[in-house]
């Protein structure tokens, strides 16, 4: 028996250097949640203060090229049933309807999570939307998982398993696309990422990750051989289908392909996909 803490929503966010987009992102999250729990991983800038002056509940982790490890201890200091998982280049839309939805939410036998929409705004303008494990229920048996890009799926397969989720009514618009790639971050994600697959060589979504980084760094063959990997473990996987990002591994594997001139390589794998 898992007991829960009190009715309210606690909204979890971590950052580094991140004053240029607390102004935007903090307000509306502090009109709806109960709090917001900010766990800082070592910024220079205003980020604590702007984040302290504004009601959040500042915390300092020193970074350990470990996404989950901050998630995770923020998770630890909330006090309240659900959390909303956020980045600091996320804004809320609507929060007067997030409000009044997150009230119709049940009491009793809650679903482990919700699907929310974040809606990822392109250096042109256009938007690319996408769904998201980011609303949980305060549960210790839900945890972050993976050193980078870090979620809870791992933790509701384990003990809700084969359980359908219902879609929530918050949506997020993600600012971290206008800028276009950025070469920094992509480098640094890609060393947590090949520690992480060497760690682990049979991880489906770290070998995948992997490949799409080394591909958008600009080491298109070594990338296709991380996506080759990622499609070889995925294939051979019995639930395959249950993975959330298996079409995406599938559409980038794909177009990796094409883009190196391996059209036959290509029609083979929309062949293999064809039977799972």
């Amino acid at each position: 028996m898992h007991t829960l803490p009190p009715m309210g929503l606690s909204v979890v966010m971590m950052g580094r250097d991140e004053e240029g987009y607390l102004l935007q992102s903090l307000p509306p999250l502090l009109d709806v949640a109960d709090e917001v729990v900010f766990v800082d991983t070592g910024s220079v800038d205003g980020t604590r203060e702007i984040a302290a002056d504004l009601g959040c509940r500042v915390f300092s982790r020193p970074w350990q090229d470990d996404f989950s490890a901050p998630k995770n201890f923020a998770v630890q200091q909330a006090r309240y049933r659900w959390i909303l998982n956020v980045d600091c280049d996320e804004v809320l839309q609507e929060p007067l309807a997030v409000k009044q939805w997150l009230g119709t939410l049940p009491d009793e036998e809650p679903p482990p999570a919700y699907l929310i929409q974040i809606d990822n705004l392109l250096a042109d303008g256009s938007k690319l939307p996408m769904e998201a494990l980011r609303f949980f229920l305060n549960d210790r048996r839900i945890v972050f998982c993976n050193p980078i890009h870090e979620g809870i799926a791992d933790s509701l397969y384990l003990h809700w398993p084969n359980k359908a989720l219902p879609t929530g009514q918050i949506k997020l618009l993600h600012y971290g696309y206008q800028a276009g790639v950025n070469q920094e971050k992509i480098a640094r994600n890609v060393a947590i990422l090949r520690r992480w697959v060497e760690g682990e060589p049979e991880t489906i979504y770290g070998t995948f990750k992997l490949g799409i980084n080394l591909v958008h760094q600009g080491l298109a063959e070594e990338g296709v051989t991380y996506l080759e990997r990622a499609f070889f473990l995925l294939d051979k996987a019995k639930n395959k289908r249950s993975y959330p990002f298996a079409q995406q591994l599938v559409n980038e594997y794909y177009k990796a392909l094409l883009q190196s001139g391996r059209k036959s390589r290509a029609d083979e794998v929309k062949q293999r996909i064809s039977t799972w």
